[in-house]
């Protein structure tokens, strides 16, 4: 029986062919309207509520989003919930009192570093866009990979040079459209991509509780550690209670300072529409999180039932467990319908893909580029710059998803490298934005702190069973607190009135 057997037909590859051509028209149309660098990174701030809500949406819910919840799913079971819940009470935290969000519209900056300068000086928004972009393209470096797995899993396209042919064609779709139509062209995609993904997901899940049965959805599979399989906190759980404090910290300062959803807050009409965008949207947060995770449980109990795709997915030579979810979903849909399903994961990739690259491209045009320049940048120049930066991203990341393959869990991978940056920029923007005594020589320690996570991406946390000081987590919430750390005593050590004293001298 072959486990990459499906019913994907003509008939799915011709919906899928359709709607990919979509954005490419969209990319055309829109590319007479962006007329300077403002319309094309924030739209030039005229979003709305309800399509702020469905562009957010449609950037966060992306195939890898799908694909690191699945995996979760898969691989923990309900007790991956907690990173739902988590994630979803802080955004509705976050839209309920305005914390950050708020302040960085009303400021009407583009891009986070651009209020380090305000706050700090150029030479902080230089540093801080500099690790802004690594931590960002890093955290990048796998959705392609994951994406062609997806491709793979649902096609039955098992060939050895598969990968390699799914992640280049799905990077050159979004380049095209993305270069040509800026945040225009992403915030109409996105609108689109909601809605189709919305759809699909509903009928897919319906799918999902038809083969898999309502209670049995809800049974702790045979073999498994029920104890684990239900609750994060419990002994022999992967992730314990370092590993939920770590996503306590880490969903507060993304649902406030990650780039490409900030960037909707940014490009909102006003402050107090970037306020309610995140209490909305924290219900869509939950949903984009706990649907796959659903389905990732349905695939485990299904292939758990058969000993030959059990064997498959254990073992030195087991088949990436990114591969359980569209395995699963490619056996139980019809043809036509895994077309739909297909074409919407394609709209969930694509627009993520497209928010993520315009995000970085801005960072490293605005805050990176641009202070560096004595006599600055035309606007012109600026958005040149912007689609080639694009562009070398894009190429950067087909590289990078062909060489490596991360020794942690999808999810775990981002949740590190997206700390490169955010364990600084938290505590930096917090800092600058609600104490006075905050300085530039403190925002540097804690901008630098950040690179602690790197060492979560390393060979030593290989493995189910490592010590726990060896972890990923332990070392994403160690940047955290070295970063709180470097702020209050650098900051409390060499004030900006005693910086300014040393440097006149």
């Amino acid at each position: 029986m072959n486990i990459f057997a499906t019913h994907f037909s003509s008939l799915d590859w011709g919906i899928v062919s359709v709607y990919v051509c979509i954005p490419v028209i969209i990319g055309f149309l829109v590319r007479r309207h962006i007329r300077g660098v403002g319309d094309f990174i924030v739209a030039g701030r005229s979003l709305r509520l309800f399509l702020a809500i469905a562009t957010l949406t449609g950037t966060e819910l992306g195939l890898v989003t799908v694909m690191y919840n699945a995996e979760l799913g898969f691989r923990n079971g309900f007790s991956a919930f907690h990173v739902a819940l988590i994630e979803s009470a802080c955004v509705l935290a976050v839209g309920l009192t305005g914390f950050i969000v708020y302040q960085l519209r009303k400021r009407e900056v583009m891009t986070i570093p651009e209020f380090y300068e305000q706050r700090f000086g150029r030479r902080v928004r230089v540093l801080g866009g500099i690790i802004l972009a690594l931590g960002g393209i890093l955290n990048m470096g796998l959705f392609l990979q994951a994406g062609a797995r997806f491709m793979m899993g649902m096609t039955g396209y098992n060939d050895a040079a598969g990968l390699k042919l799914f992640m280049t064609v799905m990077l050159l779709m979004v380049l095209v459209y993305t270069v040509l139509g800026g945040m225009v062209s992403v915030v109409i995609n996105d609108f689109i991509q909601f809605v189709v993904l919305s759809a699909t997901m509903l009928i897919g899940s319906v799918f999902v509780i038809r083969e898999i049965g309502w209670s049995n959805l809800f049974r702790v599979p045979e073999g498994v550690d029920a104890a684990a399989w239900v609750n994060p906190l419990a002994r022999g759980s992967d992730f314990g209670l370092i590993y939920v404090a770590f996503m306590v910290v880490l969903s507060l300062s993304v649902a406030t300072l990650w780039q490409s959803s900030t960037l909707r807050a940014l490009a909102a009409k006003t402050p107090k529409t970037a306020k309610r965008l995140y209490a909305w949207s924290s219900v869509s947060y939950l949903a984009r999180r706990v649907i796959p995770m659903l389905w990732g449980i349905g695939a485990f109990i299904f292939v758990s039932r058969i000993p030959e795709w059990s064997a498959a997915f254990s073992g030195p030579q087991a088949l990436s467990s990114q591969f359980g979810m569209p395995v699963f979903m490619a056996k139980i849909l019809p043809s036509g319908l895994i077309g739909l399903l297909t074409a919407g994961m394609l709209a969930a990739f694509m627009s993520t893909h497209d928010s993520y690259l315009l995000a970085w491209s801005s960072v490293i045009t605005q805050d990176i580029i641009a202070p560096l320049r004595s006599r600055g940048l035309a606007d012109g120049q600026r958005l040149l710059i912007t689609r080639i930066t694009i562009v070398v991203i894009g190429v950067f990341l087909l590289i990078w998803g062909l060489w490596f393959e991360a020794p942690v869990s999808l999810w775990n991978y981002m949740a590190v490298t997206g700390t490169v940056y955010l364990a600084g920029a938290f505590t930096v923007v917090v800092a600058g934005l609600y104490w006075k005594r905050a300085s530039r020589i403190g925002a540097v320690i804690a901008l630098c702190a950040g690179l602690v996570a790197l060492l979560g991406i390393g060979p030593w946390t290989r493995g189910d069973h490592v010590a726990w000081y060896l972890t990923d987590r332990f070392f994403g919430l160690l940047a955290f607190f070295v970063a709180v750390a470097g702020m209050v005593a650098g900051s409390l050590l060499w004030p900006d009135h005693k910086v300014r004293r040393e440097v006149r001298s």
